[in-house]
């Protein structure tokens, strides 16, 4: 009798015969599901499973090795939400076909006719295997079906934004400098926790200017208090808001939206801005518990009876409410000025690039997920930057600039009072040297630190931080900026002061 009679056929009575033969049927049905079927099953059933998956591992093979050949340019379309919906679906479908093989191998096996000794490690086996194998493809299948759902979430709540024209901006995936603002609204989001809250004010607005180009990023962070003029804007329902001769600048949210400090933001620099985001509390509480949290020092206690945040000197690892609430915190600082408070968000920032990095978040398509699931929860995007292809290429952008190469500067300007109010004017010269080094694209350093900050060290007011070697041949030496600008890039390791007395 032949071998494949002698598989197909086996003598059920011979015990040695019939654990060989389940050695062999299981381990055929690890190695190629299906094999085990075209041998002692059903040929028809086999040969689909076979074939389904050979084409199945030549599809994964050749993803595999076009990422690695135009990573860049395959991922975007990875990433669209219809292209992770049928991966989903392709996944499960394997995932089933495995099952499906597994159920009919251990049928084949005849497991009461193995020898009792190896009759539990030949089970034992089987179930290992299907769990790795079919466990993996579904996992893959939920993260897939996970991230479609995320980037369609995004989509579906985005506001347009324009640009001088008055137009819509219409850009597409990031190959080139790009300017994108981050507002933090202070509306509470709707959640009762944070109280009664007043009109919605854009408490922190950062104007983001990151390239590919000079391998950097620049995030400005602008005095709420700063007192300019702000243009006419269209508000979302299509209507047009005034132009006001002067306001402070977390006015222009109230004004008309996010467009309204978008336009505001950019009469402001000269800038384009081609992106925009708008993150209410919670998403800050959500994005800091999705990188596991962030750690920070103080070189003196906080205790802010306004917050209720109490941190001790020394290190911390921050995440959901206390992190909202030490980025929040005025009263905490020695001069509870919002100059003060922008230092300290700028201690956070740092640690939290820092994290990112140093944890290959951007790296980790789990983190990744997460930190996408908190946005699409808490965070309304312009309708541009909602786009998978900008959101991805931003992700490569940024995962490849080195952290002495972004800087995180506050807006210059001076503290005084207009009319009974408490605002800070532009401090033109030095804006307009900031200002001009973002629009020739070129990476900038800070000469001090600010008012929050100190040295990890030891009290500092200064502090530039060593270039990398890698970076001055890919996108030039930093632009120094003037003394009156103060900040720190994301490579220094800084404390924040809180309370000094």
């Amino acid at each position: 009798m032949s071998s494949t009679n002698i598989v197909r056929h086996p003598d059920v009575a011979a015990t040695a015969l019939m654990t060989k033969r389940a050695w062999w049927l299981v381990g055929l049905n690890i190695l190629v599901p299906g094999s085990a079927q075209v041998l002692a099953g059903s040929r028809r059933f086999g040969r689909f499973a076979l074939t389904t998956t050979l084409v199945f591992w030549t599809l994964l093979v050749g993803i595999v090795v076009a990422l690695l050949i135009g990573r860049e340019a395959l991922i975007p379309f990875l990433a669209q939400p219809i292209v992770l919906w049928v991966i989903a679906l392709v996944l499960v479908l394997y995932a089933l076909l495995w099952l499906i093989c597994w159920i009919d191998t251990v049928r084949l096996s005849r497991l009461p006719r193995v020898d009792p000794r190896v009759r539990v490690a030949v089970a034992a086996l089987s179930i290992v295997a299907l769990l790795s194998t079919g466990g993996v493809a579904v996992g893959a299948a939920v993260t897939a079906g996970r991230t479609a759902n995320v980037l369609a979430k995004l989509a579906s709540d985005t506001i347009d934004i324009t640009g001088p024209d008055g137009k819509p901006i219409t850009v597409g995936a990031i190959t080139g400098p790009v300017n994108i603002l981050l507002v933090g609204g202070d509306s509470g989001g709707g959640n009762a926790a944070y109280g009664v809250r007043g009109e919605s004010l854009n408490d922190v607005t950062i104007l983001i200017h990151l390239s590919p180009v000079s391998h950097s990023v620049t995030a400005i962070s602008i005095p709420r208090d700063l007192y300019v003029a702000q243009p006419q804007c269209t508000k979302p329902n299509g209507t047009v808001s005034p132009a006001v001769s002067q306001a402070r600048l977390n006015t222009a949210l109230s004004r008309g939206g996010l467009n309204c400090v978008v336009e505001s933001v950019s009469a402001l620099t000269g800038l384009p801005i081609q992106y925009a985001a708008k993150i209410e509390f919670d998403g800050v509480v959500a994005m800091s518990d999705a990188v596991g949290g962030v750690p920070v020092c103080l070189a003196t206690a906080i205790n802010d009876p306004y917050s209720g945040l109490v941190l001790s000197a020394g290190a911390h690892t921050l995440q959901g409410a206390q992190a909202l609430a030490f980025l929040r915190t005025r009263h905490g600082l020695s001069t509870g000025s919002d100059l003060q408070r922008i230092s300290n968000q700028q201690v956070f920032l740092s640690s939290l690039m820092r994290t990112i990095k140093s944890s290959q978040t951007l790296d980790n398509p789990v983190k990744v997920i997460g930190l996408a699931e908190a946005a699409s929860q808490h965070m309304q995007l312009s309708t541009q930057l909602a786009q998978t292809s900008t959101m991805v290429s931003m992700a490569l952008a940024l995962r490849g600039i080195p952290l002495d190469r972004i800087a995180f500067v506050q807006y210059p300007s001076t503290p005084t009072n207009v009319r009974g109010q408490s605002v800070t004017l532009p401090h033109v010269s030095d804006a307009a040297a900031l200002i001009a080094a973002i629009s020739a694209d070129q990476a900038v350093v800070t000469q001090t630190l600010g008012g929050a900050a100190t040295t990890s060290d030891a009290p500092a007011t200064t502090g530039t931080p060593t270039p990398s070697a890698s970076a001055t041949p890919t996108g030039g030496a930093p632009v120094e900026l003037p003394t009156g600008i103060s900040g720190q890039a994301a490579a220094q390791s800084t404390c924040s002061t809180g309370q000094t007395g």
